[in-house]
C-alpha cells in the first residue's frame, strides 16, 4: 500500500478515536466529519482561497516559521505523534528537527513549538507535549538545542537534542491539554493550559487560583538557557498573593486552542467550548475569562444566575452546531490580501469553513465584533501559522499545509 494512503488511513483512525472520546462531551461532533462542507454561512464574504504547499504529514498540530538568521522559506511542521519537521518551501525537502517520546491518547501528543527570542545566540526551541513521568501523565515544557550551523546548502542536520525540562504539570485526564507556546513581546513565555479534561471541569480548575490548569501562565525561561530554573516575573498579577499560583497571568480557560500576539501586543485566545458555545477573547494581565462559571457569554455552572461580575466577556462567540471546536489563528498582517488587514483569522476542527473577525481596539463587553466568511475547505483545521512576511498558513490534521491567498 502506498505510504500516503497508509498515512491517510492512520490519520482517519486517529480522528475517529478522538471523536469517540469526545462524543459524550460535544454531542454530535462525531457526525460532522462524515458530511460534506456545509452551506456558506450568511455572513459578509471576504474572498480567499487555500493553496496547498505541502502534504504527506501525519496529524499536524503546529506550524512555525524558522527564526532569523535561518532562511525565511523554512517552516517547522509539528506532528501529534512526536516528530517536528523542517520543511523547505522552495524545494519541498524535509528533515527531522525533533523526535520526542510523547503520549498520544485522545488529545495528548506533541502539541506546540516556539523558537526562543534569543535563538540566534542560544539555538533553543521549546516544545509543549504530554509525557509519562512515573505513573502519571504530565504536560512538559522542554528546551531543545539545535546544531550550531545547518548543513551547507541544506536543512539543519542532525536533529535537535533535548536540553532541559523547564516545567511539568500533572494532567488528570487525556483531553483538554491545550498545547501551544508563545513568546510575548516582553520576551516571556506564555503557556496556555486547559482545565485538565473530562467534561465540565469536574475539579473546577479554571476558577481555582492555586491550580495551574485552566490558566494562561507567564514565565521567564531565560535562566533555563543558562542551565537554571525558570523564574516567575515579579510583575505577574498574583505574585505574593496567598492561595494563588504566581505563574498565573490569566485564569478561567477551558481548552485554549490556540492563541497569538498581534503587532500591538494584544494576546488573543480562542477557547474551545463545552457543548453550546465557542469563544475568542482578548486576554489581559490578571483577568478571568470565566470558565466554568460561564461558557461564552452564558452561564454554565450554575446554568442560571451565575455570578458574572469581574469576568471578561469574549469579543466573539460561536454557537453550536455552526461552530463546534474553534481553532484560533492570527491577526492578518501580511500584504497579499488587503481586505483581511487587521482582522483575526480562525477556523474550526469540525466545521469546514474559515472566518475572520474584527478585533476591538479595546475590550468592549457590550458588543460582539463583526464576522466575515472566508470560504469552505475539505480538511480538519488544527492550527495556523504565520510566515515572516505575515502571510498565514493553515495546518490540516490529515497532513496538508496550505497558504491563505486572495481568491482568483
Amino acid at each position: 500500500m502506498p505510504r500516503r494512503r497508509l498515512v491517510l488511513l492512520s490519520s482517519l483512525l486517529a480522528v475517529a478515536l478522538l471523536l469517540l472520546w469526545r462524543r459524550e462531551e460535544v454531542g454530535f461532533l462525531w457526525q460532522v466529519h462524515v458530511q460534506a462542507p456545509s452551506a456558506p454561512p450568511r455572513l459578509p464574504r471576504l474572498p480567499t482561497a487555500l493553496r496547498e504547499i505541502a502534504s504527506g504529514f501525519d496529524q499536524v498540530t503546529d506550524l512555525q516559521a524558522a527564526p532569523a538568521p535561518l532562511p525565511a522559506h523554512w517552516l517547522v511542521v509539528v506532528e501529534k505523534q512526536g516528530t517536528a519537521w523542517w520543511l523547505d518551501r522552495k524545494t519541498a525537502r524535509r528533515k527531522v528537527l525533533i523526535r520526542a517520546e510523547v503520549l498520544t491518547a485522545s488529545e495528548q501528543g506533541l502539541l506546540g513549538l516556539a523558537f526562543d527570542p534569543e535563538f540566534a545566540t542560544n539555538r533553543l526551541a521549546w516544545t509543549n507535549s504530554v509525557v509519562r513521568i512515573g505513573e502519571g501523565d504530565f504536560t512538559a515544557i522542554d528546551a531543545w538545542r539545535l546544531p550550531e550551523s545547518p548543513t551547507p546548502g541544506g536543512l539543519p542536520d542532525p536533529p535537535a537534542v533535548h536540553f532541559q525540562r523547564a516545567l511539568s504539570i500533572a494532567q488528570p485526564y487525556v483531553n483538554h491539554n491545550a498545547g501551544q507556546l508563545a513568546f510575548g513581546p516582553d520576551g516571556m513565555l506564555y503557556v496556555g493550559l486547559g482545565d485538565g479534561g473530562s467534561g465540565g471541569d469536574p475539579h473546577d480548575h479554571g476558577q481555582n487560583p492555586a491550580s495551574l490548569l485552566g490558566k494562561m501562565l507567564r514565565i521567564d525561561v531565560r535562566p533555563v538557557a543558562r542551565g537554571g530554573r525558570y523564574a516567575v516575573p515579579a510583575d505577574n498579577p498574583f505574585v505574593g498573593k496567598p492561595g494563588h499560583a504566581p505563574e498565573v497571568w490569566a485564569l478561567g480557560l477551558r481548552n485554549p486552542w490556540r492563541y497569538s500576539f498581534d503587532s500591538l501586543g494584544r494576546l488573543i485566545v480562542a477557547d474551545v467550548g463545552q457543548d453550546r458555545r465557542e469563544e475568542i477573547s482578548l486576554a489581559c494581565k490578571g483577568c478571568n475569562l470565566g470558565w466554568r462559571r460561564k461558557e461564552g457569554r452564558a452561564c454554565f455552572e450554575p446554568a442560571q444566575g451565575c455570578e458574572l461580575a469581574g469576568l471578561r466577556e469574549p469579543f466573539w462567540q460561536g454557537r453550536h452546531p455552526d461552530h463546534i471546536s474553534v481553532t484560533g489563528g492570527y491577526v492578518y498582517e501580511g500584504r497579499a490580501i488587503p481586505a483581511l488587514a487587521g482582522k483575526y483569522v480562525f477556523g474550526d476542527f469540525a466545521v469546514r469553513h474559515l472566518w475572520a473577525v474584527d478585533v476591538p481596539p479595546d475590550h468592549d463587553p457590550g458588543r460582539e465584533a463583526a464576522v466575515y466568511w472566508l470560504g469552505g475547505h475539505d480538511g480538519l483545521v488544527t492550527t495556523f501559522g504565520r510566515d515572516r512576511d505575515g502571510e498565514l498558513l493553515v495546518g490540516d490534521f490529515l497532513g496538508r499545509i496550505w497558504q491563505l491567498v486572495a481568491a482568483p
